[in-house]
């Protein structure tokens, strides 16, 4: 069947709900190490391809030209709750690159992060482009276009020679020319590749462990993981799944999520990369699939474990504080865990 079930609901015992979904782990040599689902069928991923997006932002020397730093490259990865601390990076970083708000092509929105909306809200401002998840990736891209001497103007589209860079980047790391395939465009108005779910998981996996790529790219990668680890918290933000993951692991594990159910982890001292899609779009789903995955693979320390259960196994409240049910990974995750 495309999809398996991998995540339930209960009240009081009984399932209130099911989410189905595929996910994969494969090695840096293209290895399925073990999948669920249909893997070959065509996917977005969406923001989690930013990681390997921002790999050129280094290649290109545009990183060391304006000084980057662990902060703005964990921002050109990220997709970020908009709260002050991404506010004020996505700023700075714009400011220091001789541009403002005005040249990102995303939309103007509220964080994400909800004290933070409300914040503004209460002080009578209104959403902006800065306050985008993604932000950081769109100031990256602005600044290695300008690295590139590229025109800045219309660097979103597909045709633009930044994007064609990325897609090289991404058909690089994914072993498929995902110009083949069809493209959409992403919330924040970049194009959005598809590929298979089999095809993001190699790619992931030789983002964790890039041995058999050039040295320019593999050391890239290694710069990215390392702004990732040291600074979690600018990738996601406080309270998320993907910044305690990375935090808690001190960076064994390197998560990111995606749009309508996506999520990633590249495992660098494995070389694995996990990719997975829930079915119905889920968030919820997501995260307690991929930590499931990540259990099952033995990767998680007993005290890791301890400090990630909230997100593994959430409890449900109701408007009272009262426990009133949960979501745990379905059987087919529980017997391979």
């Amino acid at each position: 069947m495309p999809y398996e079930l991998l995540v339930e609901v209960t009240r009081n015992e009984i399932v209130e709900s099911r989410h189905f979904g595929a996910a994969v782990v494969c090695d840096f040599q293209g290895n399925i190490v073990e999948s669920w689902g249909d893997i070959s069928g065509l996917i977005f991923p969406r923001s989690a391809l930013k990681p390997m997006l921002a790999i050129h932002l280094i290649e290109s020397g545009a990183s060391d030209h304006y000084s980057l730093s662990d902060v703005d490259l964990a921002l050109a990865c990220s997709s970020h709750q908009g709260e002050g601390i991404h506010q004020n990076a996505v700023q700075s970083w714009l400011s220091r690159i001789g541009l403002a708000e005005k040249n990102l092509a995303c939309g103007p929105v509220l964080p994400e992060h909800t004290d933070s909306a409300h914040e503004l809200l209460v002080s009578g401002q209104q959403g902006c482009r800065i306050y985008h998840n993604c932000s950081g990736k769109h100031t990256g891209f602005l600044t290695n276009a300008l690295h590139l001497n590229m025109s800045i103007d219309n660097y979103q589209q597909s045709e633009h020679p930044l994007q064609q860079l990325s897609f090289d980047i991404l058909s690089n790391l994914t072993d498929v020319d995902v110009r083949h395939y069809p493209m959409g465009i992403d919330g924040c108005g970049l194009p959005a590749p598809t590929m298979s779910l089999r095809e993001l998981s190699y790619g992931v996996a030789r983002f964790a462990k890039p041995d058999d790529l050039s040295q320019i790219r593999a050391q890239a990668i290694y710069r990215l993981h390392k702004a990732m680890s040291n600074k979690p918290y600018y990738t996601a933000g406080h309270g998320t799944v993907v910044s305690e993951l990375i935090e808690i692991t001190n960076g064994s594990v390197l998560a990111k999520t995606g749009a309508e159910g996506i999520a990633i982890a590249a495992l660098p001292k494995q070389g694995w990369g996990i990719a997975l899609k829930i079915a119905d779009g889920s968030d919820r789903a997501r995260t307690v699939a991929l930590l499931a995955i990540l259990d099952h693979l033995d990767v998680l320390t007993h005290a890791m474990k301890d400090e990630l259960k909230p997100y593994a196994a959430p409890i449900l409240l109701n408007s009272r504080g009262i426990a009133v049910g949960k979501i745990s990974p379905a059987k087919l995750l529980r017997t391979r865990s």
